[in-house]
């Protein structure tokens, strides 16, 4: 097969969002091969829709999760072990066979695109890391200190082979590396012919569910981070009223203990915020989280000055354990730059419901 040919790696429906973008932009006319994998449970969802929407050459599944959950925090002799036995791997995780690449595109530096790294380590083939929400701008990925992975020679040569970021906005990036930041085309949203693709490679059509108060779950349970955001989302349930407020579920989180707990009523689907925002706009609504990217992409991608509450300040866990005080510079930057009018960041509980009553927020 000719190398000519790109691989995308997608983890994640936002991942998947941005690659369907990619492909109608800056990879529009090149053969290009996705790959979709089980990091994000509800992405297999999407493979018969993805195949027979044509876009892509192919569509690969891969279940690279347990390689991750295995061999993530390793070192040593079991990270020798395993790279050692790539060939094998591919094979079993993968439901078809890779082909030779000009360009690979990732968005996480996990053992499996570390493996890619390593099978793809011939001059030719250029590795780009797309946009994954603020931890593209804030963490370092690769710095020997942060973990075992990036001292082991073969896990860490995808540092040789990275050629670049491609961000929407490049300006914000502070990780500290010396790694390029390259703009990534930000999606029209009067781009109808895209907006029916992504609608239906989700099978998005349209919610009724009736919310003007929506929280923006993260995936604090999925990385087992300790945290106050569901007494969070019980301040602003009571805040503005059962009935007005819902909760979006992040897809990496197993479980939907909001829901269990009575603070949401069920969310009406688990396509990306994105997808929300280009089809029903943001009129008449209001956006609260703790610091979820989503709840920034609105601006960043669409221009869009979104009613948004950030909790962060009132957040008594760690978002990032180790980049923590770059994400607040990050969030602080932002602020300055992209925040409009409508963009509140409260500094105690009280502050919260005195915004949420502003913003139009009752007790029932």
């Amino acid at each position: 097969m000719s190398n000519n040919c790109v691989l995308i790696v997608a983890n994640s429906v936002y991942q998947l969002l941005t690659a369907v973008h990619m492909k109608t932009s800056i990879l529009n006319g090149r053969e290009t091969d996705l790959l979709v994998t089980n990091v994000t449970q509800s992405l297999s969802d999407c493979l018969p829709r993805l195949k027979e929407s044509g876009l892509f050459r192919r569509v690969i599944f891969g279940t690279t999760k347990d390689l991750s959950r295995k061999y993530g925090a390793a070192g040593g002799e079991k990270l020798t072990e395993v790279f050692a036995d790539i060939p094998r791997i591919f094979r079993w995780v993968l439901n078809e066979e890779l082909a030779d690449y000009s360009q690979i595109y990732f968005s996480n530096f996990d053992i499996f695109t570390r493996m890619l790294a390593c099978e793809y380590d011939h001059g030719d083939c250029a590795f780009f890391c797309y946009e994954d929400g603020f931890s593209s701008y804030v963490i370092d990925f690769l710095r020997e200190d942060r973990a075992p992975v990036n001292r082991h020679e073969q896990a860490s040569k995808i540092k040789e082979k990275i050629e670049g970021y491609l961000l929407y906005e490049p300006g914000l990036a502070m990780r500290g590396d010396s790694i390029k930041n390259n703009a990534l085309p930000k999606m029209d949203p009067h781009d109808h012919r895209l907006k029916q693709l992504l609608n239906f490679i989700f099978d998005y059509h349209g919610t009724k569910e009736p919310a003007d108060f929506i929280f923006l779950e993260q995936s604090f349970r999925a990385e087992n981070i300790p945290c106050n955001d569901l007494d969070l989302m019980r301040e602003c349930q009571q805040a503005v009223g059962t009935s007005r407020f819902l909760v979006k579920p992040h897809p990496r989180n197993e479980n939907n203990i909001p829901l269990q707990l009575g603070l949401t009523r069920k969310y009406p689907n688990n396509v990306p915020w994105e997808l929300f925002l280009l089809n029903e706009g943001a009129q008449g609504k209001t956006v609260i989280t703790v610091c979820s990217n989503a709840a920034l992409s609105g601006r960043i991608l669409f221009g869009m000055d979104i009613p948004t509450v950030m909790l962060y300040h009132l957040f008594d866990g760690k978002v990032l354990w180790k980049e923590n005080d770059i994400l607040q510079k990050f969030l602080r930057k932002f602020h300055r730059q992209f925040a409009g009018k409508n963009y509140y960041v409260p500094n105690t509980i009280y502050e919260l419901r005195a915004i949420l009553n502003y913003l139009g927020g009752s007790h029932e």
